[in-house]
């Protein structure tokens, strides 16, 4: 099996490698990351959130050389800014050209093996931990990782944890909001047609209906047009006349 699973939850920060596609499919094609070009794989990848969500994935933003070049001959000129503007530079890489104050540092004072690497800040992508390699595969416990106020200035407060997964393993369930106000009067009126229509009265269950849609009616008027109203509830049962037409 690829990569190597770790007891401990506080992964933020941490360097992995993400094999190359041929790699996974061989050991592990129900993992392969999707949403991924091919030029992403064999690659290092810097994650960014502390935890496994509930699929066992992580979330990465995607790190690359450039074929161990300058950003500069990538994206060379004044009209490339753009383009060069998401990448991080990592030590031993000189600084970012157009933001000096872009430059992150390893723990323990590493400097990344290529003279020129960078982090892609665009997009975060989920990929299954477990498929992911320790960057130095000759010391599988040898973790290596942004310094702390370096991953701090990349992520710039972004929740990577929010943005990946609702339901993260942090030992503990989080308890839904209680619904609206509106939702727990339609909630109540549901009840009473469905008790109405149990007892055997029809009558006084399309009554009960037809004064609670009547209402939401009357509240969504002016935001939906009464053909998408009707079109949405479509049916005998369920069709109240437009109050407005």
């Amino acid at each position: 099996m690829l990569g190597c699973s770790l007891t401990n939850l506080d992964l933020a920060a941490q360097i992995r490698w993400l094999p190359k596609r041929e790699e996974i499919l061989e050991h592990s094609p129900e993992q392969i990351p999707s949403g991924l070009d091919d030029d992403a794989f064999g690659h290092p990848v810097l994650i960014v959130t502390k935890g496994l969500d509930e699929k066992g994935r992580v979330s990465v933003l995607l790190m690359t050389s450039f074929d161990n070049r300058d950003i500069l001959k990538k994206f060379p000129g004044r009209d490339q800014r753009r383009n060069r503007e998401p990448y991080w530079p990592i030590k031993p890489t000189p600084a970012h050209p157009d933001t000096p104050g872009k430059l992150l540092e390893l723990k323990d004072d590493r400097l990344m093996d290529k003279e020129y690497s960078y982090v892609n800040s665009q997009s975060s992508y989920s990929i299954c931990y477990d498929i992911l390699e320790p960057y130095k595969p000759d010391d599988p416990e040898d973790i290596w990782a942004l310094e702390e106020k370096s991953f701090e200035k990349l992520t710039g407060g972004r929740d990577y944890e929010k943005f990946h997964s609702k339901t993260w393993r942090t030992g503990r369930e989080e308890t839904p909001p209680p619904p609206p106000e509106p939702v727990k009067e339609m909630e109540q009126e549901a009840n009473q047609t469905s008790k109405a229509r149990d007892a055997g009265t029809f009558n006084l269950a399309v009554v009960i209906r037809s004064k609670a849609w009547r209402e939401f009616y009357e509240e969504m008027k002016d935001f939906l047009p009464f053909d998408d109203y009707r079109s949405c509830f479509w049916g005998d049962a369920w069709r109240v006349d437009d109050p407005d037409p």
